[in-house]
């Protein structure tokens, strides 16, 4: 089984949709991912080299080409090349067209307006996804922002819903024995950072089912003491870098980013109304 997952996002207008689909999508999975988008893809000649692409790099295709002929020459090359491709237009086309009686009109790119604040959006997502969990730390300081946060305090889905508003985020990970690298000390007091937490209940309740995965440190005679540890180990961490701390136990993804929005009065608030 591969441990890694390479998703190439094509689509024959800017290619938000097919994007947003395979983003979703990879944080369901906890193993290495990465996407890469294919905008304006038009012609057979370009769905050759996206093929050829695919097969070098073990990648798997989702696309949203409407043309019926070019969505068609792309299924057979990718069958003929081995490559998963899934066309994620295909099936409620479908569904709509048997429901109404009528026909896809086929055109591309109707959904999109080519401006700034959309490109920006764009790449803060394809940055945040690069930073994930402590990737590529050697480009972590054109981050708007930094999040750092013990096991299950939600900083992917929380990075990805602040990179939808135009934000770039790099996300790392604090456990028990966590040292800060270097690349994130430096850019203390020069990029805000934010330092997730959840109460010692949550985490023991995680550490017990982790419990058969690793062992008790000698130096630690027991799961609360382990526990305790790892919240203070976290705590010292975030007051070193003076990060803005956050308890995520009772709060949601929205309610936690408007927070941070408004206290480093980063842009792009939005606020949702549920009814």
């Amino acid at each position: 089984m591969a441990d890694k997952l390479h998703i190439f996002a094509v689509s024959d207008s800017v290619g938000e949709t097919a994007e947003k689909i395979a983003v979703a999508s990879v944080l369901q999975f906890k193993m290495e991912r990465s996407i890469t988008r294919f905008s304006r893809v038009t012609k057979e000649e370009q769905v050759v080299k996206i093929i050829e692409q695919a097969v070098e790099e073990d990648a798997l295709i989702i696309y949203t080409i409407v043309i019926p002929e070019l969505s068609r020459f792309l299924d057979k090359k990718a069958q003929e090349n081995n490559v998963i491709a899934v066309n994620v237009m295909s099936p409620l086309f479908a569904a709509i067209q048997a429901k109404t009686g009528l026909k896809p009109e086929y055109i591309t790119g109707l959904t999109h307006t080519m401006d700034d604040q959309y490109f920006n959006r764009m790449k803060a997502i394809e940055y945040t996804i690069e930073h994930d969990n402590g990737q590529n730390l050697e480009t972590i300081g054109e981050s708007d922002l930094i999040i750092l946060g013990l096991p299950r305090t939600s900083k992917t889905p929380l990075s990805m819903h602040l990179a939808n508003l135009g934000i770039k985020v790099a996300n790392y990970p604090i456990a028990l024995d966590t040292q800060i690298p270097e690349e994130i000390m430096e850019l203390k007091g020069k990029i805000p950072m934010v330092g997730l937490t959840c109460d010692i209940d949550t985490l023991m309740e995680l550490r017990k089912e982790r419990l058969r995965s690793f062992r008790i440190p000698e130096s630690i005679e027991s799961l609360d003491e382990m526990v305790a540890e790892e919240l203070d180990n976290a705590y010292r961490i975030y007051a070193r870098l003076k990060c803005l701390v956050i308890d995520v136990t009772l709060a949601d993804i929205e309610e936690i980013g408007n927070t941070i929005t408004h206290k480093f009065n980063l842009p792009l608030r939005v606020t949702h109304h549920r009814f």
